[in-house]
């Protein structure tokens, strides 16, 4: 008799320990499920986006083209990097956009107001990257049209302003040529740190001091 006690005693103490070890794992499961959960939340809620748009437009007596950057996420936006691209080429600095993209009567006697791109941009915030402007008189305004023609009428890739950003949880996101709309997720911004924009900017005044 005491054998078979001690038998069922350790039957159930084997069934005890095991369905210990299925809840424990049913548990762990569960917690590692509801952190994940949790962890996408926590990257929905803080997702940027952003929008690069370009435009040429006539403003009184002054012609102006501007790049701006808009961020129509939820969260804020670190770019890590922005590039110009002329014919699928990066742009250098000034004198590379000037020789490859601006008609002749635009190379001269006009005004830029350029900031750095690459930086924090807020939720629902835009920057204007890139401002030139030319006074309207019949040599420029021949020059605009045809700028205006090449951006429109032309290869619409033929100029691209290109950015890699990341969120605050370093997920990254890239636009090109081929996904405007949709910016296309890559582990990691690998031009981090060029900025066209900067560079533009320097070399626009050291052709001005020359």
């Amino acid at each position: 008799m005491a054998k078979s006690e001690k038998r069922l005693s350790l039957s159930f103490e084997t069934i005890g320990s095991i369905a210990a070890i299925v809840i424990g794992a049913c548990a762990l499961f569960v917690a590692w499920d509801q952190a994940q959960i949790m962890r996408k939340q926590q990257h929905a809620s803080v997702l940027p986006v952003l929008n690069v748009s370009g435009g040429l437009s006539s403003e009184g007596d002054r012609h102006v083209l501007t790049v701006s950057v808009r961020n129509d996420g939820i969260g804020p936006a670190v770019i890590e990097s922005a590039d110009l691209f002329v014919g699928g080429a990066p742009v250098k600095d000034w004198p590379d956009l000037r020789d490859r993209f601006m008609p002749e009567a635009l190379r001269k006697d006009f005004q830029s107001n350029l900031d750095t791109a690459v930086g924090i941009l807020a939720a629902g915030h835009e920057a204007q990257a890139i401002v030139f402007s030319w006074p309207s008189n019949e040599e420029t305004d021949a020059g605009f049209e045809m700028l205006r023609q090449r951006v429109f009428s032309g290869d619409p890739d033929d100029a691209f302003f290109g950015v890699c950003y990341c969120s605050v949880f370093d997920r990254c996101w890239k636009n090109t040529p081929d996904n405007r709309a949709v910016p296309e997720p890559v582990k990691s911004c690998e031009r981090a740190g060029s900025d066209v924009v900067a560079r533009l900017l320097q070399t626009i005044s050291e052709d001005e001091a020359s």
